[in-house]
């Protein structure tokens, strides 16, 4: 990007090319034409740019970006009304011909190039980061689609970078998705976001308890019904009071299939991430059309599907660890004894597990989990049928030579060799500090080297080969152990995978985004920096933890209880929820009069 008179020199070789031509109409001022379609009135141009500078309403105050140049006549428009005035256009000999004709010797910002080179430029990319008002140059847009498309996300992108964006997670009342719910919730606040994690696992036991207290099935069905409703609404009531830019909802949460046209009303981006099997759990069919990005956990024939289903913006999110939570361990002499073996397995006992396993049970191995049904592993299965939370599981892989992982299936007696989800649990293995031995599920390799970081059976004759070599070499082991987990820490975080959908969100919706506005969120530490840490009040937000969020809710958790001496900020800040309190009673002692 460089003023207009810079261009003039390196643009005057551009040859025109047959498929651009000037035209000369009835009146004084030329159109233009790409592949014969007009990019301006044929007849009055000028009169035509004014008539669309006018609908736009443009704040006066605020720079504009053109997108699509033509001759120029609606730059012209601009620069004469006073706007702050930056345009882009692709073709070279577009740019070259408006120049020499209505924006002769008319300064204003431009840049000339595709929208990739476009994107590497810096001067652009600072004049962007001033959240100009955009506008699309209607012919521009159709004869050039790509090249707006990608103006557009480039816009978006750069108005967004670096902002604190506002992001709920809607979390189920009971499943698998729980827990990775709460770590991407996690994940968003780590990376600067204001987010809500909305919790729907209180629920979970009056749920039990309707369903296990009602012997009449329908009554159970429409109880049980009713309160997966009522979460619903609890849900929706959460998310709508805090009024986030973005909305994900996590796979087996309790929101009816009309919740993205509701969040879109409040101008609210959804997302849905599948971390389910599709071939079955099949209700992402009547889904994932509804929500502006869906994303899974099966690349290859689901996304054929997903296309197939009407579903426009999806993508392929991967599982992964939180290191905060999945991380080694010390284990204590009691915890050796409770959980030291040769072989573990902590997880579900499904079929295939059920089977599998028991062509190990001459092996020093230790089960966990429920569901465990066979009676040749009874002996293996310590603590049968309870649960375990995320800190027993980092002292079992700990105290673990060797942790197995086998993917589920309910229909195969082993290895399911079409096996396409990969669960969480080989990430969260890794992140522990565990060796672990893995079945090949599709796409594991590229995430995983299986040379170098985790080793792969395919059947039980390989596995029990594997057992034995690395039983052997417990150097061998701690070496791919060590690799594993420096390659998750590095790649499959759940803030990398937070991130991930950040982007694909952004580049699809970012102007949908830009468009709602971004409450500005800033933290304790800031606002000290802004008022002066020399100031009463700055020596006060000092005194609070720096990432605190700057809100009234947050620093009233922080001031003192009644009775207590207040210092001069604590006293206003208490006075200032004295007043809103008051306002909040006032105003609903008159609601609905």
């Amino acid at each position: 990007m460089k003023p207009a008179s810079a261009w003039i020199e390196s643009l005057s070789s551009v040859e025109v090319p047959s498929s651009i031509a000037l035209v000369q109409g009835p009146g004084a001022n030329p159109s233009i034409t790409i592949d014969g379609v007009y990019l301006h009135s044929k007849y009055r141009p000028r009169e035509e740019a004014e008539a669309l500078i006018d609908s736009l309403e443009l704040a006066q105050t605020e720079p504009v970006l053109v997108v699509g140049l033509g001759l120029g006549y609606h730059v012209q428009v601009l620069l004469e009304r006073g706007f702050d005035v930056c345009a882009v256009e692709c073709e070279p000999a577009v740019a070259k011909l408006a120049l020499q004709g209505s924006l002769k010797n008319t300064e204003f910002l431009l840049a000339v190039g595709c929208a990739d080179a476009l994107s590497r430029d810096s001067e652009l990319l600072a004049f962007l980061k001033k959240h100009p008002q955009v506008l699309l140059h209607p012919p521009t847009a159709r004869v050039r689609s790509a090249f707006v498309s990608e103006i557009e996300r480039l816009v978006a992108r750069a108005g967004i970078e670096g902002e604190r964006l506002g992001i709920a997670v809607v979390g189920p009342m009971y499943g698998g998705s729980l827990p990775i719910a709460k770590y991407l919730a996690d994940a968003f606040t780590a990376l600067g976001h204001r987010t809500l994690y909305v919790d729907n696992s209180s629920i979970w036991p009056v749920y039990q308890a309707i369903t296990q207290s009602i012997e009449t099935r329908q009554a159970n069905s429409q109880l049980s019904a009713m309160l997966v409703n009522l979460a619903g609404e609890w849900s929706y009531a959460r998310v709508a009071e805090f009024d986030p830019n973005i909305c994900i909802v996590m796979a087996q949460a309790p929101v009816g299939a009309d919740w993205p046209a509701r969040l879109n009303k409040n101008e609210i981006v959804t997302a849905f991430w599948f971390v389910e099997n599709w071939r079955h759990m099949t209700y992402w069919r009547d889904i994932a059309s509804r929500y502006d990005y869906f994303f899974h956990i099966q690349p290859g024939e689901f996304e054929r599907q997903l296309r197939e289903a009407g579903c426009p913006h999806h993508a392929y999110v991967q599982t992964a660890c939180d290191p905060r939570v999945h991380k080694p361990v010390e284990l204590t002499s009691d915890d050796e004894r409770t959980y030291g073996c040769d072989l573990s397995f902590a997880g579900a006992g499904y079929h295939n597990r059920n089977q599998f396993f028991q062509g190990l049970t001459d092996y020093n191995f230790k089960i966990w989990g429920v569901e465990w049904q066979a009676r040749e592993l009874i002996n293996h299965v310590q603590n049968p049928n309870e649960r375990f939370g995320p800190e027993e599981f980092a002292k079992i892989v700990a105290a673990s030579k060797i942790n197995l992982n086998l993917h589920s299936s309910a229909t195969h007696n082993g290895v399911d060799p079409h096996c396409d989800a990969i669960n969480p649990r080989v990430f969260e293995i890794a992140a522990c500090g565990g060796f672990q031995l893995c079945d090949p599920c599709r796409g594991l390799d590229t995430l995983l080297d299986p040379e170098t970081e985790l080793p792969v059976y395919r059947d039980l004759p390989e596995l029990r080969a594997l057992i034995d070599r690395f039983l052997e070499s417990p150097e061998e082991r701690q070496a791919f152990a060590d690799r594993a987990r420096s390659r998750v820490l590095r790649d499959h975080t759940y803030e990398k995978r937070a991130q991930q959908m950040l982007d694909l969100i952004v580049d699809q919706h970012g102007s949908r985004i830009l468009s709602k506005g971004i409450r500005a969120l800033r933290t304790v530490g800031e606002m000290a920096e802004r008022v002066g840490v020399d100031t009463a009040l700055g020596r006060y937000l000092q005194s609070l933890p720096k990432d605190l969020p700057f809100t009234q809710e947050a620093i009233n958790e922080r001031i003192p209880v009644m009775g207590t001496k207040l210092s001069y900020p604590e006293a206003l800040f208490s006075y200032l929820r004295e007043m809103r309190n008051s306002s909040e009673q006032i105003l609903a002692m008159f609601e609905g009069v």
